[in-house]
């Protein structure tokens, strides 16, 4: 168990170590993204930077050797198979330049791999995109109509399948299931397709790339350094272009971020769900270690308990002219072989359980991951430590036995080896009792995360993508179409929630006259008047927004947060007049105060926020809350009412709990994958625990004997043997308690809303370890009181 945890967990590791490595050249290639800046402080970085920076580059800087654009659209691109009346919605699509190839990997595995780009109006699927969109058909030469609301301007562009590629394996951030000509987009742009690839002027249909450079072998940080300064005047002259975001004080900053470090970095927003972090996987790696420490020491203690049985053949060995280096070789040697016996074990467990471990780490490994060459140089390290550690002790103490003293029966323990093995139990517990203590304290914050408002029933909310996609004058009828089913009591619309990092700014410039002229910038949420209602917010002052009052088009709520940076009495912010800046012709009327619920992440605070009941222009999400208990049978009841209201228009649908595991994925990770290696942990310690009773019973035998003869009892020899057991695991926990809390702390400190340290968790965690422990030795207690003490005290 020990060896197929660590397989496990450094499978994992080396993974995430590994990623983007498919790439060729990726030690020499880069991604350029900007940051824009306003007069506050706020900033917002993207993977994204203009089309002009690559046209520069390659005319002006002789370091590069490949570069490639490639386009990524907000918003699901509809994907229309008229021959075979299918459509889908999908973000996983990209617009490449035919190069891109040079740049980064692709497997063509049917199609022409020299050609498959010649045509400008092509498109290549990978298996998993061709299987979502034609099913078993064969898709080569097949016709799609792609369709964008600002892509392709929603017009229609036909493109025809020229390829199916290998899936992108999970550990690359570059793994789309569509890949289209960027030449497709002549077909809007027309003549002014070289301005949407190159434009270097804002209002010149600039368009912003993923852009990759690829620099010649030898370049070094001062070279990338250099490229980024050179770029910094052309994003100069870029804003210069744009006299309103000029006068508004914008700045846009380039920087450029090493393929090598896409997965870690986090300054880059775009790809946050995919976002790696070292901490943890030096985390990851420390459990692995501990993992494999506590199962050396089981065999440590397993095999001095059988030092009784092996003391003879020790002194024979000795008598016999065998010296201690030839018998600490044997048993170096019986410890290899049990550890390599583990191995073939542990490679099957691994195998058996590799799918599910895959669910946990959101991975997709197989049986050949384990034989790349850097996890093959692992195992063999993992086997040659556990081997070594495990056989030192027993090598090291069982060949020093002397020859005399064994052949004549004397007793072969020693206070420093008897101390040396308990200590080593401790350990066991130590590591045991920070893994459980640290892991509820993970599962308590992820049940945290999950509990708030926007979530308590998000696994009831459906949320249907709706802005940019659908006709937006048809919302009333779809509506009233889903609340003709009266199990249906609630539909509104609103922005996309919770807001993920990247979903962009929701901000507002807003003034209070009646409190001063200072602008504020605030967060607003633009939605319908049955939000509140349909995500059951709390008003804790005032009234909500009133159905069929059209006087409340022109009224807000506001939470908590809001009435504090206001610093005035509710009643008197209640009747309020209110304005955005951006649009001085309405004046707003506060109507209520809603209680503070995080709309973003539970990692930054929750900020002051308007309700304003006017859907948003684009950013328009509707959210149907189901009945429990009937969601397939509901499901597919709004998809008939959708198709009728929009048949021409794909149905992209999901979950709000979705987005929570979203946003909070690679917290879930780490729970997951920590719940199953503290249990592992618990199993390999409670092994540990049961070959020091072992070890103690035997080593016992004959005072347990005498005990009995004179009169002791079963609950005295019982206490004697718990006894043990009780004071190694106090020592335990004055170890653990400490080490535990710092850990747990230092975690929860990247969450501005986390869950409290309770004493609790600490109780019922060592409770239940001291419960499992007294369960494990209880049967060596048992056979040991029960022994015939006339057996146990026989020396024949």
């Amino acid at each position: 168990m020990g060896l197929a945890s660590a397989i496990f967990i450094f499978l994992y590791v080396s993974d995430e170590l590994r990623y983007d490595v498919i790439h060729p050249n990726y030690k020499n290639t880069y991604r350029i993204g900007t940051t824009w800046q306003n007069p506050d402080g706020r900033s917002f970085d993207n993977a994204e930077s203009p089309g002009y920076f690559v046209k520069y580059l390659k005319d002006n800087r002789t370091e590069i050797s490949h570069s490639t654009r490639i386009s990524y659209m907000g918003y699901p691109t509809s994907l229309n198979f008229k021959a075979g009346d299918k459509i889908i919605l999908t973000e996983e699509i990209k617009w490449a330049e035919p190069n891109f190839t040079e740049v980064l990997a692709f497997n063509l595995i049917k199609g022409n791999k020299k050609h498959f780009f010649d045509d400008y109006y092509s498109i290549v699927l990978s298996e998993n995109g061709a299987r979502k969109l034609f099913g078993t058909l064969d898709p080569i030469g097949k016709t799609i109509t792609l369709k964008h609301v600002w892509g392709t301007q929603d017009k229609e562009i036909d493109v025809m399948v020229t390829g199916i590629y290998e899936n992108y394996p999970s550990n690359s951030h570059f793994k789309p299931d569509y890949i289209v000509n960027v030449n497709a987009m002549r077909a809007i742009y027309k003549e002014n397709f070289p301005l949407y690839m190159e434009g270097s002027r804002f209002g010149q249909f600039i368009n912003f790339f993923e852009n990759y450079i690829t620099l010649k072998p030898g370049a070094d940080a001062k070279t990338v350094s250099n490229i980024n300064l050179a770029l910094k005047p052309l994003a100069d002259q870029m804003v210069e272009s744009d006299s309103s975001a000029n006068a508004a004080g914008w700045k846009l900053v380039p920087f450029i971020t090493p393929l090598s470090e896409l997965h870690f970095d986090k300054k880059i927003q775009w790809e946050s769900n995919n976002r790696g972090d070292k901490t943890y996987l030096t985390i990851f790696s420390i459990i692995a270690l501990l993992i494999m420490v506590i199962a050396c020491i089981n065999y440590m203690n397993l095999a001095t308990a059988r030092s009784v049985k092996r003391s003879k053949e020790v002194g024979l060995r000795k008598t016999f002219g065998s010296n201690r280096f030839g018998i600490a070789q044997q048993f170096f040697m019986e410890s290899y072989l049990m550890t390599f016996g583990s191995l073939l074990i542990a490679i099957v467990l691994v195998l058996i359980f590799m799918q599910p471990f895959n669910l946990l780490a959101h991975k997709t490994f197989t049986f050949t991951s384990l034989f790349n060459p850097v996890m093959i140089g692992l195992v063999l390290a993992i086997v040659l430590f556990m081997g070594f550690v495990s056989g030192i002790y027993p090598s090291f103490y069982l060949s020093a036995f002397k020859p005399i003293e064994v052949l004549k029966g004397q007793k072969i323990r020693g206070r420093s080896a008897d101390f040396f093995r308990k200590s080593l139990v401790t350990v066991q517990y130590t590591v045991a009792l920070v893994l459980i203590i640290c892991t509820v304290i993970v599962i308590q914050q992820m049940e945290k995360l999950k509990t708030t408002k926007l979530n308590e029933e998000g696994s009831q909310l459906m949320s249907i993508r709706f802005g940019g996609i659908a006709d937006q004058s048809r919302y009333e009828i779809f509506k009233q179409s889903v609340l003709e089913d009266h199990e249906i009591k609630n539909v509104t619309i609103g922005n996309h929630m919770p807001r993920l990092d990247y979903f962009g700014w929701i901000g507002a410039p807003v003034k209070f006259p009646e409190f001063g002229t200072k602008e504020l910038q605030w967060n607003q949420l633009n939605t319908d008047y049955d939000f509140p209602k349909t995500y059951n917010l709390q008003i804790i002052a005032g009234r909500d927004f009133e159905v069929g009052n059209r006087n409340d088009s022109t009224s807000m709520l506001m939470n908590e947060s809001a009435v504090k940076a206001l610093n005035q009495p509710i009643d008197k912010i209640i009747g309020s007049t209110l304005n955005l800046t951006f649009d001085s012709t309405k004046n707003f009327k506060i109507i209520g105060v809603v209680k503070d619920f995080p709309f973003r992440s539970m990692h930054q605070p929750i900020e002051p926020l308007l309700i304003n009941p006017n859907p948003h222009f684009i950013d328009k999400i509707v959210y149907v809350k189901l009945p429990a208990g009937k969601f397939q049978q509901k499901i597919g009841a709004i998809e008939k009412k959708w198709k009728t209201v929009y048949p021409n228009t794909g149905l992209d649908y999901w979950f709000v709990s979705d987005e929570f595991n979203r946003m909070y994925v690679v917290e879930e990770r780490v729970s997951s994958l920590a719940k199953a290696f503290v249990i592992l942990a618990i199993l390999i310690t409670i092994l540990g625990v049961f070959g020091l009773a072992s070890y103690t019973a035997e080593q016992k035998i004959k005072e347990v004997g005498i005990r009995r003869v004179l009169g002791a009892d079963a609950r005295q020899v019982m206490a004697l043997f718990a006894g043990i057991f009780i004071r190694i695991f106090i020592v335990s926990c004055v170890v653990a308690i400490p080490l535990a809390w710092f850990a747990a702390h230092k975690w929860l400190e990247g969450f501005v809303y986390r869950t409290n340290i309770s004493p609790m968790v600490f109780a019922i965690s060592l409770a239940g370890l001291l419960l499992i422990t007294l369960l494990t030795v209880s049967y060596e207690i048992w056979k040991s009181v029960r022994a015939n003490p006339v057996n146990s005290l026989r020396t024949e």
